[in-house]
């Protein structure tokens, strides 16, 4: 049994358990529990939030003269190379 968990992926099993959670979550709510207590409103200021931190973050480290490794060298701004 040792050798089966050594196996899994441990971020295949996180992707699980949040699946598992929103599917109950889901469940719960078309049943008309709700347990998160929050309002429509709430609701599109995180999605908001989300997607700005989001695409800043994507927008960020986009740029190849960040990252080690990039194909761009960060002193040459589109000065041509003699």
């Amino acid at each position: 049994m040792k050798d089966f968990w050594k196996n899994i992926n441990k971020m295949s099993t996180a992707k699980f358990a949040v699946l598992l959670l929103a599917l109950i979550n889901q469940g719960l709510s078309l049943t008309g529990h709700n347990l998160l207590p929050i309002t429509s409103d709430q609701v599109n200021d995180w999605v908001s939030l989300t997607f700005t931190i989001v695409t800043a973050l994507i927008a960020y480290f986009d740029n190849d003269t960040i990252i080690k490794g990039s194909k761009v060298d960060g002193g040459d701004q589109g000065e041509t190379k003699k």
